[in-house]
């Protein structure tokens, strides 16, 4: 069995649509089309039922289909670069009622089946336990799948009652079609586990080198700058925040990125020092964290949280861009304690920035550039094409 020509669908969310940009996605892509998979990207409808807080991704993937449907080719995946061809699904609201669920089932397995040729040939590389596309891949039969387990989907927020436990189940039934499960932590392969995953392969996340300048240029700033790069969202402490500047109306606190539930600015408008910003374009995050003396990880203690994947990519970041930085303690973080300060209440995040910024130096910015290089894209990427390989063989 040859990996030249094998059709591969991955389904995923957002890319390459425009609003909600996912880097991390779009690079494994292209690293499965380079190796020769005849890759079929799709946006998928996510895990969520659909409510306010999702309109804006429900409107991007309507307007993907709509946009094809006016071609006349609805059912056919688009060209989107060398290798790689993209499509849309849909699904009806409401997801949870039990004839719209059926109906939901067939519609999705017509739209998937007409963008892969060959589905006993084909990989199905799933990164979200959609329940329609788990329903689906039961009758299209793929030669093999793998789930990509990168969140830990049910303890999102919106995921309550009757709908968390379909997904549950639906992730159950996942489990047992995939031949593997990929993961960026070990609490999340452990989470897994335990919900009966055979093979799980642990295989982190990585960093993007070439967007933090090296080495770094001198900050400009007679005052510490703190930063955050990344979603602003219920996760975040805002007391650490406000405890941060209150104790230090010197330093400029900087929180970057788009604001979505659970967040307010509003109970940080009253400190001066304090600025949300709109989030910077992929290309400018490295550029932005150049800007900052000192990063900030400030997450509240959550099940979520303790199976994080996210967060250790924005430690990698600042590692890249040679930034001491401050995070909750976190089992994916361990790895990285020689170079990272740990805080679990606003008084001890206070604390451990005063000693981040005291403490820093030269040699302690090259030995963490040093270890994000340990820990580049290129390495990880070659990881997961060797999964896909692996059960293109068996």
């Amino acid at each position: 069995m040859t990996v030249a020509g094998r059709p591969l669908l991955f389904y995923a969310q957002w890319w390459p649509l425009g609003r909600f940009h996912n880097p991390e996605a779009e690079r494994k892509v292209r690293a499965f089309a380079a190796a020769g998979y005849a890759v079929t990207y799709v946006p998928g409808i996510g895990i969520r039922n659909p409510g306010p807080s999702s309109a804006a991704k429900a409107v991007d993937v309507v307007g993907a289909k709509l946009a094809s449907v006016r071609r006349g080719r609805e059912q056919q995946p688009q060209p989107f670069e060398p290798g790689v061809s993209s499509g849309a699904v849909f699904a009806l609201p409401p997801r949870q009622l039990g004839p719209i669920r059926r109906l939901n089932a067939s519609w999705m397995r017509r739209q998937l089946q007409g963008m892969v040729e060959e589905w006993d040939r084909a990989l199905a590389w799933i990164r979200y336990p959609t329940p329609e596309v788990v329903a689906a891949l039961r009758h299209l039969r793929p030669a093999g799948i793998v789930y990509e387990c990168v969140d830990p989907y049910p303890d999102s927020p919106g995921m309550l009652g009757a709908w968390r436990d379909r997904l549950l189940a639906a992730e159950r039934e996942l489990l047992t079609q995939a031949q593997v499960a990929v993961t960026p932590t070990e609490a999340l392969a452990d989470r897994l586990r335990s919900a009966g995953a055979a093979d799980v392969r642990v295989v982190p996340h990585g960093v993007e080198l070439e967007l933090f300048a090296w080495p770094p240029a001198p900050s400009s700033s007679r005052a510490p700058t703190i930063g955050f790069v990344g979603t602003l969202d219920v996760r975040l402490d805002v007391e650490v925040l406000r405890e941060v500047a209150r104790a230090h109306p010197n330093w400029r606190i900087r929180l970057i990125g788009p604001v979505t539930e659970g967040f307010d600015p509003r109970a940080l408008a009253d400190l001066a020092n304090v600025s949300v910003e709109p989030p910077v374009g992929h290309e400018r995050v490295g550029a932005t964290i150049a800007e900052f003396d000192a990063g900030l990880m400030p997450y509240m203690e959550s099940r979520r949280f303790r199976y994080a994947d996210t967060y250790p990519i924005k430690n990698l970041e600042f590692l890249a861009a040679g930034k001491p930085a401050v995070a909750t303690p976190n089992r994916a973080l361990e790895p990285f304690s020689e170079l990272l300060y740990f805080a679990e209440s606003p008084r001890e995040f206070r604390a451990q920035l005063e000693r981040a910024l005291a403490e820093d130096s030269p040699e302690l910015a090259r030995r963490r550039r040093a270890l994000a290089e340990q820990n580049a894209w290129g390495r990880r990427l070659d990881e997961i094409v060797a999964v896909a390989a692996g059960v293109a063989a068996a």
